[in-house]
């Protein structure tokens, strides 16, 4: 899935380090492990294609996702966990809002036989199955297992996530990755 062969990250001319290699395979878990400033946060930001490196290679599969949790979380203020979470899923709420679209002008329409009616109902098939392909049906009983399982209740769903402490709103941000199905987690 990714390979790196003598990746070298330096700081004002200083190595923070040389000739790193290492390959992850699909079904690897490591650990990362080092002294304050060795570099740990910076090599998850490399793999994450947050932050460049100055020499070596960095070869990753075709299509394969990655997913980062960052230390600092910016939280948009007035969303509720349930709406946080949702965030994850920006594909299905995006064929959702296209759906919702293509319903409303259906409802408005009286030219039964038209062309752009028969289009339109073309169009709803297409995203219904889209839909469904891309797990939207599914999404919010995804949403609240994987919340459960990281400790929340159900009445908190629908709490503001600036009620909560920064680790709980790292719970949210891993509920989100986790929803995301990526292939690397960091």
């Amino acid at each position: 899935m990714l390979n790196a062969h003598n990746v070298t990250v330096s700081f004002a001319g200083e190595d923070l380090f040389s000739g790193i290699t290492f390959k992850l395979d699909a079904g690897n878990r490591v650990g990362l492990v080092g002294k304050n400033g060795a570099g740990k946060s910076t090599l998850l930001k490399i793999i994450a294609k947050d932050q460049e490196f100055d020499k070596g290679t960095m070869a990753l599969e075709k299509d394969v996702r990655i997913g980062f949790l960052r230390q600092d979380i910016d939280f948009v203020l007035g969303r509720t966990v349930l709406e946080e979470s949702y965030q994850a899923f920006t594909e299905i709420k995006k064929v959702e809002k296209q759906l919702e679209e293509v319903n409303i002008a259906l409802v408005e329409r009286t030219d039964y036989e038209s062309e752009s009616y028969h289009q339109l109902m073309v169009d709803l098939s297409d995203l219904t199955h889209r839909f469904e392909l891309i797990g939207g049906y599914n999404y919010q009983g995804d949403t609240e297992k994987i919340l459960q399982g990281l400790g929340f209740k159900r009445e908190d769903f629908n709490q503001l996530t600036d009620t909560f402490s920064g680790g709980w709103r790292m719970r949210i941000e891993l509920a989100k990755l986790l929803l995301q199905n990526n292939d690397i987690l960091l």
